[in-house]
């Protein structure tokens, strides 16, 4: 009876010897095929595997390590965070587990934590293209963009599988430093290298980009534009197309343009423009119109994609020399710039209206709209669509309306220099009170298309163009039913 006793205590002491070696070795059994699974990229047979290691043997900093790693590409950020923090503490020398720290930041958009690990692991080592790159990348993301363009080209040259990436946000911090020169060399050279044809699309939008800025960079803007125009139904009422003559004429047509940027800041530009239209029929005189507009402008540039915008803009027309209508416009508005190909537009406009020849239209004018643009990726086109609302009070009860004013059109160069543009307008015009001249509430629909062909000639700045527009309007009162064709050729300078 001892003896058996004897054997039976001494099993049990040997046991508690030999159970925690035995839990170790079964760990480590988990732990290698954990680990073989997650570099096969098999992750969720890699978490069930260390999940199982960890159970055994908590407190092994390599264990916490890869399960920190598999939920990093697992996305789960807050358990990947648990179990990378636990290695350090465990272990800070672990091999890559600065680098996986770096990522988990990175990821959580905890840019400046990032960055201080991606910078250990470089100095640590200076071999490490990865850590260089990134560490370039957080800074981008910081916004201190003359670090991050060095550190990216560093990796740049480092690599050849990390070199186009690399140079793509060099090219942007160099944009964004105002070198724009050099930029436009980087885009170019990843243009040519880059084997992601995404990439490379999006290098050839920020040349484009960049040079359209470096195109507008000077303080002023002129546009002149100049032409003959046929039209088989003149306009009476030039500035709403209300009315027309039933009669057609060709007209000469002039249009100037022009603006100095007074203020032209990293964040602010304002200045003063002045337009100036003018259309003069060969026969029906009577109808020569005038428009006189002015420009005061002042745009802040809120962020790198959103810009603020305010116009004032006073305009006077003439009609045969006769003054017809003085108008005050007020136009604050916000510019969103979603990415290189996207872009949308929000406007308020408050007009106040003066007519000479017609109190009854005097008053004023309240008017929402929203404008997108949409850029083709690898053409040299856009599509562009808006909508608007006005509200309009008059003096005289039979003028007050409101109207919904729509846009939808392309733009698209089809050739090197030529470019086509095709768009239509739908407005619906209802009156808000009974008309006693006609004994109803007038109520209208009109559509607008137009087509046009442009030409580039002999030097940039030089174009000509032909345009074709047809407008088409039904009323519920018939004086104010007609169509409308209308060519126009012309020849235009931008400066």
């Amino acid at each position: 009876m001892r003896q058996s006793l004897k054997i039976f205590f001494i099993g049990i002491f040997l046991l508690g010897i030999f159970n925690p070696v035995i839990a170790d070795e079964i760990a480590q059994n988990y732990y290698d095929l954990g680990v073989f699974a997650y570099e096969e990229r098999n992750f969720t047979e890699s978490q069930d595997l260390l999940l199982k290691a960890i159970s055994l043997d908590p407190e092994n900093a390599r264990i916490n390590f890869y399960l920190g790693r598999v939920y990093l590409e697992l996305e789960q950020l807050d358990v990947a965070a648990h179990y990378l923090s636990k290695a350090f503490l465990l272990n800070p020398q672990i091999p890559g587990l600065t680098y996986s720290l770096g990522i988990l930041y990175q990821e959580k958009k905890e840019y400046e934590k990032a960055l201080q690990k991606f910078q250990e692991v470089a100095v640590q080592e200076p071999s490490n293209v990865l850590a260089i790159y990134y560490s370039g990348i957080n800074l981008y993301k910081l916004e201190q963009y003359e670090a991050a363009g060095e550190y990216l080209v560093k990796a740049a040259k480092m690599s050849p599988s990390i070199e186009a990436n690399g140079l793509y946000y060099a090219g942007i911090c160099g944009y964004r430093l105002d070198r724009c020169d050099e930029a436009v060399k980087l885009f170019e050279h990843v243009m040519k290298i880059a084997d992601s044809e995404d990439l490379k699309e999006n290098a050839r939008s920020w040349v484009q980009v960049i040079k359209k800025n470096q195109a507008s960079a000077k303080p002023y803007h002129l546009y002149l534009k100049t032409g003959y125009l046929y039209d088989d139904n003149v306009v009476l009422e030039p500035t709403d197309l209300d009315i027309v003559a039933d009669e057609s004429d060709s007209a000469y047509m002039l249009y100037f343009s022009g603006k100095y940027d007074m203020i032209d800041s990293h964040r602010v530009t304002s200045g003063i423009g002045y337009s100036h239209y003018q259309t003069r029929y060969q026969d029906l005189s009577e109808y020569d119109l005038t428009g006189s507009i002015g420009n005061i402008y002042l745009n802040y540039k809120f962020s790198e994609s959103v810009k603020l915008g305010l116009k004032y803009r006073p305009i006077y027309y003439w009609v045969d020399s006769e003054s017809y209508l003085m108008q005050h416009q007020i136009n604050p508005s916000v510019m969103w710039l979603i990415d290189n190909n996207n872009a949308v537009d929000f406007s308020y406009s408050y007009y106040r209206n003066n007519y000479f020849t017609d109190n009854a239209r005097d008053g004023h004018a309240n008017e929402l709209s929203a404008n997108y643009s949409h850029g083709f990726s690898g053409l040299d086109g856009y599509v562009f669509c808006g909508i608007g609302y006005e509200i309009n009070s008059a003096h005289g009860k039979d003028q007050d309306f409101c109207e919904l004013k729509t846009l939808l059109g392309i733009s698209y160069d089809i050739f090197e220099k030529t470019n086509i543009t095709v768009y239509g307008n739908y407005y619906d015009k209802e009156y808000n009170h009974h008309n006693f001249k006609y004994n109803t509430r007038r109520d209208d629909a009109r559509y607008f298309a137009s087509a046009s062909i442009t030409q580039n000639i002999w030097k940039p700045w030089l174009n000509v163009s032909a345009e074709y527009t047809y407008t088409k309007n039904n009323s519920n009162i018939a004086n104010f039913d007609y169509e409308r064709n209308a060519m126009f050729f012309s020849v235009s300078v931008k400066l």
